[in-house]
């Protein structure tokens, strides 16, 4: 063990070494072998194309141009039309401002989500939008509060088209993310989210009384795709967090780090996977009983709840799933699952995991041995990886008419293409997580008349906000926000009081929108709210006042 020093908190941590495949530098840092990627042998990687804005889903098309979808409209345009040439790729026009995931193209329209709903535009035989300006909405009114909200496109073989619908909700608890708060009766949540419901991919203005319900009980679903091997859906749910954190009288952190899995489902009209009555347990290779609805972490959940077909590590957050048809890749790779995973940040204190494109072979239709890690590197080092703190994050997976491998960062905007240009095709299997040796302690001074309550305040935040807000205050992209000289922080000391004691949702800060409900801390006291809020202000680049006893007092009093 060593001991680090984390803003005058002491931490203990574990540490183990790591050695990863050595990058190879021919100049500069954007001259990196690969695009800096850790990919099989016999493979490429080329990075077309960065900073484009928070790049989610994408589709190349049979022409070789690529459509991809915004998170957050640029310039006045959530969809972007690019053209690759010699290794780069260009935009060449934009449209649709209004930000989202999905984007499919299906006969000649171009069908793509925003959070609420789901819109198609005529594409003529050069790959272009005829008449942006005027899309035909297909599907409106879906459910949108913010908490996974994105909204994913795939279409069958007999001309119906599927999305998911995630939950607004962690765990369907009456309190959302609140310590003890127990489950919903029911959960009555499931009535117009977390599933997946089938359309028309023709009919205009439909709404959930035009839809089927076709599967439920998955909490939230962004990597979908169909399966033309077996004629299926299939899918990649994010599974539930924060075990520890709201029932640490039966989670540690070590299980909630690794226990509730990330799961791939083959879909049946009728399904349910059983979320959030039950979680998936790895370790025990069962679904067990949530504790909102009386588990205890060894009750085994109902057999009426599908199994999944493959159990990933927690908390990875798989953003796409693409079954590979291609005939460019070695044969082990057809009909296999390609899976990218977005990056965990509820892990902690253990390190985090994912940023990777992983391989799922499969065989007869059916997932076949060990899931590899296909393509890593994305964060940038393994401390990055661990930290949480990743350069690029995977997002969207597409495939193209020549048989390569195209892979979304919704981090800094970029487009990987991977191709396969002959030799050794050996993969690395990946279940372990890595744990990178930590060099450099960090240290603060405190002036000594704030001291106890900065000290006392550590031992609070690492206890009830940590989880969330991350060991440096960063936060988490999209989901959880940063307390790094924020105005929410170092501005009105009311205003801060009272988020902590009464939570938040659904407020932009600096410009950026966090989906993650932060619940009521309530049940803290005004010394502990004072002290964690004086080291939150002292911490993390923060520099300001203490916040007092009495200021707490006087803000719990108020409206």
């Amino acid at each position: 063990m060593k001991k680090i020093y984390i803003n005058g908190l002491l931490l203990l941590a574990l540490i183990a070494t790591v050695t990863l495949s050595s990058l190879k530098y021919s100049g500069k840092q954007d001259e990196l072998v690969n695009a800096g990627l850790i990919i099989p042998q016999g493979f490429s990687a080329v990075k077309l194309i960065e900073g484009i804005g928070k790049a989610r889903h994408l589709i190349v098309t049979p022409k070789g141009n690529i459509y991809v979808r915004l998170a957050k409209p640029v310039n006045n345009q959530g969809t972007l039309l690019l053209r690759e040439i010699n290794g780069k790729a260009t935009v060449k026009s934009g449209f649709g401002n209004y930000g989202g995931t999905g984007v499919r193209l299906y006969k000649d329209h171009l069908y793509v989500a925003s959070n609420s709903e789901i819109f198609r535009y005529k594409v003529d035989a050069n790959d272009n939008v005829m008449n942006p300006d005027e899309p035909e909405t297909i599907v409106t009114g879906l459910v949108d509060k913010s908490t996974h909200e994105t909204k994913s496109i795939v279409m069958d073989n007999n001309g119906n088209m599927y999305i998911p619908i995630g939950c607004p909700s962690n765990s369907c608890q009456i309190e959302d993310r609140k310590k003890g708060s127990l489950g919903q009766p029911g959960c009555p949540l499931l009535k117009t989210a977390g599933g997946v419901w089938q359309f028309s991919p023709n009919k205009p203005n439909q709404t959930y009384a035009d839809g089927i319900r076709y599967a439920t009980g998955l909490r939230n679903v962004v990597g979908v795709d169909w399966n033309q091997q077996t004629n299926q859906l299939y899918v990649m749910q994010h599974g539930r967090d924060q075990l520890d954190n709201l029932f640490p009288d039966l989670f540690n952190a070590k299980q909630n780090a690794e226990t509730p899995a990330e799961c791939m489902y083959a879909l049946k009209k009728g399904d349910n996977a059983g979320w959030p009555f039950i979680y998936y347990d790895r370790s025990q290779n069962k679904k067990i009983q949530a504790p909102e609805y009386g588990g205890d972490g060894k009750k085994e959940g109902s057999s009426e709840y599908i199994d999944p077909v493959v159990a990933f590590p927690a908390h990875m957050a798989p953003n796409d799933i693409l079954f590979y048809t291609g005939n460019q890749f070695p044969a082990k790779y057809k009909n296999g699952a390609f899976v990218a995973f977005h990056g965990s940040w509820n892990r902690a204190p253990e390190p985090q995991a994912g940023y990777y494109v992983v391989f799922q072979p499969f065989k007869n239709g059916k997932p076949f041995g060990k899931w590899e890690v296909f393509a890593d590197g994305f964060s940038g080092s393994a401390e990055k990886t661990a930290s949480g703190r990743a350069d690029h994050r995977p997002c969207g997976l597409a495939q193209g008419p020549d048989g390569s491998l195209y892979v979304t960062d919704d981090s800094k905007g970029a487009i990987y293409k991977i191709s396969y240009k002959g030799g050794s095709s050996s993969l690395h299997t990946k279940e372990a997580v890595a744990k990178p040796s930590v060099s450099k302690a960090v240290s603060t001074k405190i002036p000594t008349a704030i001291k106890a309550s900065y000290l006392a305040g550590a031992t609070v935040y690492a206890k009830n906000c940590q989880t969330c807000h991350m060991a440096d205050g960063g936060g988490v992209q999209n989901l959880n926000a940063p307390l790094s000289k924020t105005d929410y922080v170092l501005g009105d000391k009311t205003r801060l009081i009272k988020t902590l004691l009464k939570g938040m949702k659904g407020v932009d800060i600096n410009g950026e929108s966090y989906s993650n409900v932060m619940p009521a801390h309530d049940f803290l006291t005004n010394k502990q709210v004072a002290d964690v809020l004086t080291y939150v202000r002292n911490s993390f680049g923060n520099k300001a006042s203490a916040v007092t006893n009495a200021e707490v007092a006087a803000a719990r009093k108020t409206k």
